[in-house]
């Protein structure tokens, strides 16, 4: 009985209790690392967002600091933190601002890598779940310098595994929520919903298209009744600065680029080009968003290939399979699809008969 247990345990709760472990310890890591050492700078961004003062380019990404805000307000009255002194123009103390923040990391980075080791699970095998959630980790912790608030960037990557999860499972009611959801965390975002846009493609007609494109049109309202709601203020951050300081930091970004993705990057795109269908799908829309991301953004900031984990893990471990043993890659799971779907109809007209 008890090796049942463990055996069901091990089925369905060592991915998740790994998932922990390693989230538990980088989100102490990201404390020490970035959030301690500019605590000041963090707390004033924090507070110019959620009172409406923040500059253009962070005033809408509202998610993750309105919910900061109000988890702080809730630890600030629990005994180990109320005696702590109020840091105005915050409602709360230092100590309140730090446990709803890495709260809210561990939450993400749990997310994240659980995602990320279930989408493994059911592209490639359970085995192989393990092995997906400590890649997600080491390249997660990595990404730990250069910048000193963006607590949107773990969301975005949970968001994204989440997602990619949920087309997977064609669970499509659910992909919308989050998509809509994103939308508030950071407005990249986007790129989630053109990636359900690539796998339905060339079906027009497919299910998976109507809601791609109903999903698009709601992500779009939302962004102007967003834009509306929150007001507009003059940017602070231009594509010139973008351009000249990726310029004079060229060399610093090739490096630690170099060091995230690039020594095995052949090994990506083997898995991109030859991986699962859903895989090879979304890394379609990876040059769109990195194409994105050289103009509006810092490329030594390599933060931004936290949302790019979810494609790169798969990719990396379907390269790894089909190098060992191409029979145990899915060559081509477009005619598992067409097969699924003439069971199904199948079904059903033995079902009316």
């Amino acid at each position: 009985m008890k090796a049942m247990l463990w055996s069901a345990m091990d089925r369905r709760s060592v991915v998740c209790w790994l998932a922990i472990w390693l989230s538990a310890m980088l989100t102490y890591d990201y404390y020490s690392r970035i959030e301690d050492p500019f605590m000041d700078a963090r707390m004033t961004l924090h507070h110019e967002i959620v009172s409406g003062t923040a500059p253009y380019q962070y005033r809408y990404r509202i998610l993750i600091p309105t919910a900061a805000e109000g988890l702080a307000r809730v630890f600030q009255r629990a005994p180990m933190v109320s005696y702590r002194p109020i840091v105005p123009p915050l409602a709360y103390s230092k100590r309140a601002f730090v446990l709803a923040y890495g709260t809210l990391n561990f939450a993400a980075l749990a997310f994240l890598f659980w995602s990320v080791g279930e989408l493994v699970a059911q592209l490639f095998s359970s085995e192989l779940s393990w092995l997906a959630v400590a890649l997600s980790a080491i390249l997660v912790s990595f990404t730990f310098r250069n910048h000193y608030y963006h607590p949107w960037s773990f969301w975005e990557g949970a968001l994204y595994g989440v997602g990619l999860l949920l087309i997977h499972q064609r669970r499509l009611w659910l992909f919308a929520g989050l998509s809509l959801v994103g939308l508030t965390n950071r407005e990249t975002s986007v790129f989630l919903i053109l990636i359900l846009f690539a796998t339905a493609f060339p079906d027009y007609r497919s299910r998976e298209m109507r809601f791609a494109i109903g999903t698009f049109a709601a992500w779009v309202a939302g962004f102007f009744l967003l834009h509306s709601f929150v007001g507009y203020r003059p940017s602070t951050f231009f594509l010139e600065t973008a351009l000249a300081g990726n310029r004079e930091n060229a060399w610093f970004a090739l490096l630690l680029n170099g060091l995230m993705v690039g020594i095995v990057s052949p090994l990506i795109l083997r898995g991109m080009a030859t991986g699962p269908r859903l895989i090879r799908r979304a890394a379609l829309v990876l040059p769109l968003y990195f194409a994105l991301l050289l103009v509006i953004g810092y490329w030594w900031e390599i933060r931004y290939w936290i949302t790019a984990i979810p494609i790169v893990v798969p990719a990396l471990i379907a390269a790894a399979l089909q190098t060992r043993h191409p029979a145990s890659v899915p060559a081509d799971d477009e005619r598992a699809d067409v097969a699924r779907t003439r069971s199904s109809a199948a079904r059903h007209d033995s079902a009316n008969r």
